[in-house]
């Protein structure tokens, strides 16, 4: 089948173009007068249009029924819906366009009455119920101009025994790459129709600039039209919306009160409850230090303008009665954050780490729930020392509970230590990690220690970014008292670096760090007078007990060459494990580190229900649990101690805390920090309660 008619002649051109312009005539005074004239002046064009159709009909004799070919780069169509005037333009005449429909239906059907083509023609353009119209918009275009065209249904009267041809809906015709950019301007355009006996329906408009709804056949023989309204389906999603949806904020963390436990006895007494947050606010100055750690995060989100403004809004949030931050950097504490906790009614400590670090922890608390009884700041740089040769800190404050009506105390608690610190980051140094810890367990049992020299139990908080992984080495020590050394890799202090398959790496054995320290493995101080017991004055005169302690110093355990060889006797190295009890206890180092505090974690580092690991920093290296938040637990009561009217029982009893997440979903939301955490470190928070007395 031939896709489309021959060009025209340039003579036939010629000739239509008076039947071309009388037409327009036509339809101008039909539109403004409404008069019956315009049939009489139809009729004096209609054998000039007779004329055109049959040459056209003659040119195109292999045309099947039922397909209508239109020249369609040379036809324009402009609508004005106010006069309702069709002017069509170009160098096509309409009447052949038109015509050659006209001719398949003759053809077709020649025992039907005869009507003039011009006569139908006109009907068609100005039956309202098939023209639909048009927008007022009009588009100008440069190229050539697309025209859609519309089939409607044959009328419902028609009967299907008076459809010759049936109907049938074929596929959506598109345009070629050429067609679409304009081609030649003898590219035709081929489309389907349908064919009636009784009525042709044949709407031409231009496609509109907006589209309203889609229209599908239904029905018996495909006769009727639906109309469906079309949906705005949003980007990227396959289900459009049903309705309009309401704005919602996603709830990452909830608040957990699953380890609350049940009070075992029934009596009441007074209480307080408080809470504690411990968070690493990534200094800017270590960010910008290690920008490949957080590649994958938005350049936005590493600013620092950006990121104090969400640390602060979260602080506001959860408002904690006690704060402890780590990584603070100095200038933005005194500049930023000291001021605006300050209005918030936290009173602050400070601490910079030594050397050419610019941050340092910061331990924050309410004025009108704790009173300051002392303050200590710890640095872990001994330059006596050569294992303590890194720039960490800590803070050890010592509060006193208190309940305030007016300007008077109405009720107190037991002293509340509160320690704060951040640990050495290096993972393969974890016996620089032990020694600083063992300086930091010393000051808080000096603490202790002072309390109950004046006939008081002292309630003990814990927090900080430790750089231990849970259950490893460090982890043990803190939450079991105690942790065997002797020979322990040092990498498992702290877990973050697994060097299991290394069998070369650093191990550790006792004594851990010198006596010079100060610190026996206990992790207590000795006391001045301890120190003296071991050495007298004098001019190069030494103690027996002095001498002692040199026994298995390193220039003690290198043999002589000309040592003769005694089996039992000389033929076993000199191993400071094997060194006798010397006269003063507190110098005694053994293979064990222990402490003597009463220590549990507020998490257990499992989400429940899920069995996922919690994670409380993540970074391009990975999630781990670093951060940490320990307390002295609520131990049970004796029946003799519940009865006593004003006792106040020593511990904390955990309520609440912030939920983790897993590492997976932090990965969903690009990690960290992100549009919602404004640090590598999630913020801990717990909420504990403690007995009151009356004041």
């Amino acid at each position: 089948m031939e896709r489309g008619m021959k060009e025209p002649r340039g003579t036939e051109k010629e000739d239509d173009t008076r039947p071309k312009e009388q037409l327009v005539a036509v339809l101008h005074e039909e539109t403004e007068n409404g008069t019956a004239s315009v049939m009489s002046e139809v009729k004096s064009t209609e054998s000039g249009t007779r004329s055109g159709l049959q040459q056209d009909y003659v040119e195109a004799p292999e045309q099947k029924v039922g397909e209508i070919t239109i020249h369609h780069e040379v036809l324009q169509m402009m609508q004005n819906t106010e006069d309702g005037i069709i002017v069509p333009t170009g160098d096509i005449s309409p009447e052949k366009n038109i015509g050659a429909q006209f001719g398949c239906l003759q053809k077709e059907d020649s025992t039907e009455e005869t009507t003039s083509p011009v006569q139908d023609k006109i009907k068609m353009l100005s039956l309202e119920e098939s023209v639909t119209p048009a927008e007022q918009s009009r588009q100008e275009t440069t190229g050539p101009v697309w025209h859609q065209i519309q089939i409607p249904s044959a009328d419902e009267s028609t009967t299907s025994a008076e459809s010759a041809a049936g109907v049938t809906w074929d596929e959506y015709w598109a345009p070629t790459a050429d067609e679409a950019h304009g081609g030649e301007s003898g590219s035709e355009l081929s489309f389907p129709c349908f064919l009636s006996n009784t009525q042709s329906h044949l709407k031409l408009s231009r496609q509109h600039d907006t589209q309203t709804s889609w229209h599908f056949p239904a029905g018996p023989g495909l006769a009727k039209e639906v109309h469906c309204p079309l949906w705005q389906f949003p980007v990227a999603s396959y289900y459009p919306p049903t309705e309009p949806t309401v704005p919602f904020e996603v709830m990452w963390r909830v608040w957990d009160e699953s380890a609350a436990a049940p009070e075992p006895l029934p009596f009441t007494r007074a209480s307080m409850d408080f809470t504690v947050m411990s968070y690493n606010i990534l200094a800017q100055d270590l960010l910008e230090a290690n920008q490949e750690l957080y590649t994958h995060c938005p350049l936005e989100v590493l600013d620092w303008s950006y990121r104090c403004s969400l640390l602060l809004e979260e602080i506001q949030k959860w408002e904690p009665d006690i704060l402890c931050l780590q990584e603070v950097q100095e200038n933005h504490y005194n500049e930023q954050l000291h001021p605006v906790l300050s209005d918030m009614g936290y009173t602050c400590v400070f601490k910079r780490r030594t050397g050419t670090k610019t941050d340092g922890c910061a331990t924050c608390y309410r004025s009108g729930c704790f009173s300051e009884v002392s303050v200590t700041a710890l640095e872990f740089f001994r330059p006596d020392v050569e294992l303590l040769d890194r720039h960490n800190v800590g803070i050890v404050l010592l509060l006193r509970p208190v309940v305030i009506k007016g300007s008077k105390v109405k009720a107190k608690g037991l002293p509340l230590c509160v320690a704060n610190t951040h640990l050495l980051f290096n993972p393969r140094r974890g016996d620089v990690k032990l020694a600083q810890f063992a300086i930091m367990l010393a000051e808080i049992d000096r603490v202790v220690k002072s309390s109950k020299a004046k006939g008081e139990d002292c309630n003990l908080i814990l927090c900080g970014d430790f750089n231990a992984v849970a259950q490893m080495s460090l982890y043990q020590l803190i939450t079991t008292g105690e942790l065997y050394i002797q020979g322990l890799p040092a990498w498992m202090i702290s877990g973050r670096e697994d060097q299991s398959q290394n069998s070369h790496c650093h191990r550790l054995y006792a004594p851990l760090w010198p006596s010079s320290l100060g610190i026996t493995d206990s992790c207590q101080y000795t006391t001045a007078k301890d120190m003296l017991k071991s050495r007298k004055s004098g001019k190069y005169q030494y103690s027996h007990d002095f001498m002692q302690q040199l026994r298995f110093c390193p220039a003690a355990c290198v043999r002589p060459l000309d040592l003769e060889l005694i089996p039992g006797v000389t033929d076993d190295t000199p191993d400071a494990s094997r060194e006798s009890q010397p006269y003063d206890e507190s110098y005694r180092f053994n293979h064990t580190i222990r402490h003597r505090l009463d220590l549990e974690s507020v998490y257990k580092h499992i989400l429940p229900g899920f069995g996922n690991p919690e994670v409380t920093t993540l970074n391009s290296e990975g999630g781990a649990t670093v951060d940490y938040i320990f307390y002295t637990p609520r131990r049970n009561l004796s029946c003799n101690q519940s009865a006593a009217g004003d006792f106040v029982s020593a511990g904390l009893k955990l309520i609440g805390s912030l939920s983790l997440l897993s590492e997976d979903v932090l990965q969903s939301m690009r990690g960290l920090p992100n549009h919602i955490f404004p640090s590598d470190h999630l913020s801990l928070l717990a909420k504990f309660q403690l007995d009151l007395n009356a004041a």
